[in-house]
């Protein structure tokens, strides 16, 4: 029987680790850009309805009824208006949902604190600004 390193070392075992890697590389991927996906939908199906109601009245039963939070259902029709062609996003797939929030659909209620894992969030109301550790 072959000892331990010996497998190990063989063409086949490295070959499978090999395959294993790119296999999580990809469902990696596919995973991210799926969820980029589903919020450009999100979006494009939300903005159909804004002729039945308005916006802000459509977002809040959305994230009721649907456990989201309204921030990330306007951030997704922002993204649908933004681009309503994914093929036009300027890294193409090679990107994320949290990089296009951030990078792509600028927000002045949205201040990011440098070199910190906090939001800052300002009311648009009161002006009142409420940290959040994300």
């Amino acid at each position: 029987m072959k000892s331990k390193t010996e497998i190990t070392k063989s063409d086949w075992c490295k070959s499978l680790v090999d395959d294993c890697k790119a296999i999580i590389v990809e469902a990696s991927f596919n995973s991210r850009w799926s969820l980029v996906e589903g919020y450009h939908l999100i979006g494009e199906r939300i903005t159909k309805e804004e002729d039945k109601m308005p916006l802000k009245e459509l977002v809040q039963h959305v994230a009721q009824k649907t456990n989201m939070s309204t921030r990330t259902l306007y951030d997704a029709v922002r993204f649908f208006r933004k681009f309503p062609d994914l093929n036009r996003l300027p890294e193409g797939k090679n990107t994320n949902w949290r990089k296009i929030v951030l990078k792509y659909l600028p927000d002045s209620t949205r201040e990011r604190e440098p070199h910190a894992h906090r939001w800052i969030e300002i009311c648009a109301v009161c002006k009142i600004k409420r940290d959040e550790k994300r």
